[in-house]
């Protein structure tokens, strides 16, 4: 047998995680689940600050409902943008981005009308070509499986203000429509990941959302020349909460840092979602041991500078027992220091380089017992504190 073959054998072997019927939040779950409403997210108050300002009825009308959040969005209002912790010559790095990834959120972008005349397509069939497609585009990992509606967000909260093409703050979404999903994992920049919580890991940060932007809105429209209803969900229009999507899909489970992980990215990704209606098979949902190890394991509440991850049991909070992140306290840290922080990604274990010796000790992660914990020790004496890289040669100083 060739050694790339056999190579290739042995690493889908190493990834392979337990298949479930439900997925692991599913043990968690106590009660029932109310949908989102995105206007209540730190980001889109973040946006009701910058797009209508204090003096905007809708401004006004929010904060009369939600009081209990006006004292800390004023402050959070008043701090500086993401971003600006660079340089005069970098900082364009990054805004350049942000400044495609906006103009790609406008629904022209995101949805559309369908074909009106469609391609016959069994579901297995549909799944492994929208799956090929994605991987080609630039997708590290793809899943399909299904959209349950509790995963929708009840009405717009990120909105441009009155910038044309956007929906309104407020619309309510309608995606019953959609039964299935496509969910998609972009690689983050490992080397200005690293510098984190310094300026470079906004533009690995950038990078991500762009790419699975990019991917989702052709994905998307591919589905829709197939003659179905489509949609591409990306950092600047989402419809959708896309971590549980993507653990419905099978691609990776909830961790006690409050996002994905994955067992071949850990937790250095970025999510884009599509939702249709073209019929698709479904991968199973994943245990990858993720739920017992992030139990003994406490590297990102301990890393964390601000104490946003707790390192306690897991509570409730919107029917599921989960280890809760502070938004507020992560969000205002990230105001402080001019980033996205990104410490409790890189600190993570299961982030590291890409090499048999890693997918080797992630597999024996997986599986639940003793022994992961003291992996975890071992992992503290072999990489000890998370220590930030220094900036590579082409960004100048801190300032």
């Amino acid at each position: 047998m060739p050694q790339t073959t056999l190579s290739r054998r042995l690493s889908r072997l190493l990834m392979a995680g337990r298949e479930l019927k439900a997925p692991t939040y599913q043990r968690d779950r106590i009660g029932a689940i109310t949908q989102w409403d995105e206007r209540d997210v730190v980001f889109a108050r973040k946006d009701l600050f910058r797009y209508f300002g204090v003096d905007s009825a809708v401004y006004r009308e929010y904060y009369a409902v939600h009081p209990e959040h006006l004292a800390y969005d004023s402050r959070i209002g008043n701090l500086r943008e993401l971003g600006q912790s660079g340089s005069a010559a970098d900082i364009p790095m990054f805004d350049a981005q942000f400044d495609a990834l906006a103009r790609i959120g406008a629904e022209s972008y995101v949805d559309g009308e369908p074909a009106s005349e469609r391609v016959s397509l069994s579901p297995a069939r549909a799944a492994e070509k929208v799956k090929a497609l994605a991987r080609f585009l630039g997708a590290d990992l793809v899943k399909t499986g299904p959209l349950r509606q509790e995963w929708v967000y009840s009405h717009v909260g990120r909105s441009r203000g009155d910038a044309p093409g956007f929906r309104p703050w407020g619309t309510p979404n309608d995606l019953t429509g959609h039964q299935h999903a496509v969910a998609m994992a972009f690689r983050m920049d490992y080397d200005l990941s690293g510098t984190a919580p310094d300026f470079p890991t906004l533009l690995a940060t950038a990078k991500g959302y762009s790419q699975g932007a990019w991917v989702s809105i052709q994905l998307a429209d591919y589905i829709r020349m197939l003659g179905y209803s489509a949609r591409a969900h990306h950092l600047t229009n989402y419809g959708v909460l896309v971590v549980p999507v993507a653990a419905d899909c099978g691609l990776g489970e909830l961790s006690r840092a409050g996002y994905l992980l994955t067992r071949e990215l850990g937790l250095a990704s970025r999510l884009a979602i599509v939702t249709t209606d073209l019929p698709l098979s479904h991968d199973p949902p994943q245990d990858i041991g993720v739920q017992s190890f992030c139990e003994q394991c406490q590297i990102c509440a301990q890393e964390c500078p601000v104490g946003a991850i707790p390192a306690g049991d897991k509570t409730e909070h919107n029917g599921i027992l989960k280890w809760k992140l502070d938004e507020e306290k992560c969000y205002h840290y990230w105001h402080a220091t001019g980033t996205d922080c990104g410490i409790c990604m890189m600190s993570c274990p299961w982030t590291q380089p890409d090499t048999l010796f890693h997918r080797g000790m992630s597999w024996l992660a997986t599986r639940p017992g003793r022994h992961q914990g003291m992996m975890v020790q071992a992992g503290k004496l072999l990489y000890g504190k998370y220590r930030a890289a220094p900036r590579p040669a082409y960004f100048d100083p801190r300032r």
